[in-house]
């Protein structure tokens, strides 16, 4: 189960880096950049705190540990999207 997350963090990873790519070769919209840097963090995050409630799933029921996870990364995820949706567009002279 934890090797799940490991390859979560990989794919957040992978994406951040995608991002980064695309965006030095400016071939992408800033929405399509934040969108990516969103499901980066997010999913890096996500699975660092999953880790983290599998760890501690021995206290706490099962179902309730990921629906706050599961919750926690969502609202996340929107609200991380939607501050670099925002931000100002830089301008090439």
């Amino acid at each position: 189960m934890l090797n799940l997350f490991v390859l979560a963090g990989a794919a957040g990873f992978v994406s951040a880096t995608a991002a980064l790519w695309v965006q030095g070769r400016q071939m992408i919209d800033q929405r399509i950049f934040a969108g990516l840097v969103a499901v980066a963090v997010t999913v890096i995050l996500f699975s660092v705190i999953a880790w983290v409630a599998a760890v501690v799933v021995t206290v706490a029921p099962l179902s309730l540990t990921w629906l706050f996870v599961a919750t926690l990364a969502l609202l996340f995820a929107i609200r991380l999207y939607r501050e670099l949706r925002s931000l100002p567009a830089l301008d090439n002279p």
